[in-house]
């Protein structure tokens, strides 16, 4: 027997769909694979119309029993199952459990481990982001222990336990991002040079833990007296690099629309803004970032981003979904860019789109729930991110520090 962890945030158990009145349909837009036996149960229903459908819309794939057949999605883009009233066919008639795999799951996952299991859900998801960014609870960490049989701890799919280090840096990271501050840019400078100092000790936080220990400390001291962490650097070059990063964004992730497009339009407001065709010296080009840096203030003192729990949650959802710094500490600078990088592009996308309208939490909501359908559900976005950050960093991924501030 041994002892197995179950976390859940309060985000996760707090969660219910809101069916017909969420902000970006599930039923929309996506490609939704059918198991063998699902398949089987629509087709033959007892239900006239949902076999119908079933038999006219459900295209056989035989890719193993998971993926045994996709539904063929209307020309509006929509599941040909969901009704008048934008509801599913399925659940009304033939209840919950008569949904498919990937229908009753998402937006759920969870990630196994040899000692632990984690649970989160997904941010394409616009009730999750609003359940998320909006609940100051959000973000506590629910952890219940359960004797298990050996043997059932090696389940396929599983991973191996994380190392002590990993789980000592994941505590250490999250408790930075947590530690109230000057502003959540702040918490973000605080990480950045907690990493700066493991690489320095080659994370060797056995023979050194003394000394990284007092770095954490110092570094929460300082965000809890609200003295600044941020570097003053050449506000030329940041800018530049700034507008690259939009760029390489741009062409990685917003064109990639597929249940909406609503950060395709976020991004062309951006690009409209800076309209860098007809910029004839670059201190314009600097004035265009300042402006979006001073919208950006604006929007974090009197706006649904206010609350210092919003933000926060936000950047610990990210360190929570992918267990941050990960196994291999060699690539944490990596793995911190994409954080960096994701928060970055969503808060010029959010600051332009201010100048213009009022942003409220439907806004927020759709904005990083259309941001995440593209980042979270596509197989080669990963490779795809590499690439362009190679391609911003100049082969340096500390440079991702330019775009903080």
């Amino acid at each position: 027997m041994q002892i197995h962890k179950t976390l859940k945030p309060i985000f996760v158990t707090r969660f219910q769909c809101v069916g017909p009145d969420c902000l970006i349909s599930c039923c929309r837009g996506w490609s939704i694979n059918i198991d063998k036996k699902t398949h089987q149960k629509y087709i033959l229903s007892p239900h006239a119309e949902i076999a119908a459908i079933a038999r006219e819309n459900l295209i056989l794939q035989r890719k193993g029993k998971s993926h045994y057949s996709s539904v063929k999605l209307n020309e509006k883009g929509e599941c040909p199952f969901i009704d008048e009233n934008k509801l599913c066919m399925v659940h009304r008639d033939l209840g919950e459990e008569a949904l498919s795999h990937t229908c009753s799951t998402y937006p759920r996952s969870s990630t196994r481990f040899q000692d632990e299991t984690r649970h989160t859900m997904t941010l394409s998801c616009p009730e999750v982001v609003r359940r998320v960014l909006f609940d100051p609870e959000a973000m506590l960490i629910q952890e219940e222990e359960a004797l298990v049989a050996g043997y059932r701890t090696n389940l396929i799919g599983q991973r191996q336990s994380v190392s002590q280090t990993q789980q000592v840096i994941h505590l250490f990271a999250w408790n930075l991002i947590k530690s109230p501050a000057r502003n959540i840019e702040e918490n973000i400078m605080a990480l950045a040079q907690f990493i700066l100092c493991l690489q320095h000790v080659n994370f060797d936080l056995h023979n050194t833990f003394a000394d990284v220990e007092n770095f954490y400390e110092a570094l929460l001291n300082d965000l809890q007296n609200g003295k600044s962490l941020m570097q003053s650097d050449n506000p030329a070059r940041s800018n530049a690099m700034k507008y690259l990063a939009l760029s390489v964004m741009g062409t990685c992730v917003a064109k990639d629309s597929v249940r909406d497009r609503f950060i395709l339009e976020g991004h062309r407001e951006i690009a409209d803004f800076l309209n860098v065709a007809e910029l004839s010296h670059p201190a314009e080009l600097d004035a265009k970032f300042d402006r979006i840096h001073q919208q950006w203030q604006t929007l974090c003192e009197g706006s649904c981003l206010s609350e210092p729990h919003v933000l926060r949650n936000y950047l610990l959802y990210k360190l929570y979904s992918s267990y941050f710094p990960g196994k291999n500490t060699e690539n944490i600078l990596r793995q911190f860019y994409r954080i960096v990088l994701d928060f970055f592009y969503l808060k010029n996308i959010l600051s332009v789109k201010s100048m213009q309208n009022d942003i409220d939490e439907q806004v927020v909501m759709k904005t990083i729930a259309s941001f995440s359908e593209k980042t979270m559900h596509n197989k080669s976005i990963d490779a795809r991110m590499d690439f362009a950050i190679d391609k911003i960093n100049g082969g340096d991924d500390l440079s991702c520090l330019l775009l903080i501030g």
